[in-house]
């Protein structure tokens, strides 16, 4: 009875072991869903922050063709000075280079406007392009640690289920088929001590003659409350 005692709470042991292994696999998908959305989260606003310079620097070349076009444009007006026939065409175009002074002066003071906020923005851009470098080392960094602790658990998995497949080839099967069975109805322990007269399973009191009997008993006792396999806990378990 001590033997098959032992088998069944080694076997409890490595059934443990294996929901545990089971659980930290289920969680780690999670962790790494969770590191993939804070880093996406991050390199979203970054590259937001990034577009908006480059927009910025996109307005400023804009600003320089139209500039260029408006100096283009009003060469052309001082040259057609000197082909105007009266004086009406002449106040005309004269005119028309005075406007194009002011357009030109307009845009030269908004580029240069431009050109203040692209270099506060510019700034800005190298600290948090510094600080996402950062964000995406630690997640590259911790997105390796877990594929790794994965790897391991893969691992560990497998040599928790050879060891269970190996202890239920050392126990009756009649026992494993209880064993399962009482496994399935509760979902934890099978085998629990008594510990003065209370099963530390279902924490109900069991019958003293019973508690007695525990002692000597040369077969398996279960608790006639959650029917789960007992020992005495003041009685070691040997496998001897």
């Amino acid at each position: 009875m001590q033997k098959d005692l032992q088998l069944l709470i080694t076997l409890q042991e490595s059934d443990s072991k294996l929901i545990r292994a089971i659980a930290e696999k289920q969680i780690l998908p999670d962790r790494l869903a969770q590191l993939e959305h804070s880093y996406l989260d991050c390199k979203k606003e970054f590259d937001q922050f990034r577009d908006s310079f480059n927009d910025l620097k996109n307005q400023y070349r804009d600003k320089e063709r139209q500039l260029k076009q408006g100096q283009d444009d009003l060469r052309k007006a001082k040259d057609r000075l000197g082909s105007v026939k009266n004086n009406k065409e002449y106040q005309a175009i004269l005119k028309e280079i005075e406007g194009l002074k002011q357009r030109s002066e307009d845009m030269e003071l908004e580029g240069i406007m431009l050109l203040d906020v692209m270099d506060k923005k510019g700034e800005e851009l190298k600290e948090q392009e510094k600080s996402f470098q950062g964000v995406e080392g630690r997640y590259n960094h911790d997105r390796a640690s877990v594929t790794v602790e994965l790897g391991k658990l893969d691992q560990h998995m497998e040599t928790c289920q050879q060891e269970n497949i190996f202890l239920r080839s050392t126990v009756d099967d009649r026992l494993v088929k209880k064993y399962d069975a009482i496994r399935k109805l509760h979902r934890d322990v099978v085998v629990v001590p008594v510990r003065k007269e209370v099963c530390q399973g279902c924490h109900m009191n069991i019958p003293p003659q019973m508690y007695n009997e525990l002692q000597t008993s040369t077969i398996l006792m279960s608790c006639p409350h959650c029917n789960r396999i007992i020992y005495r806990e003041d009685q070691p378990v040997s496998s001897s």
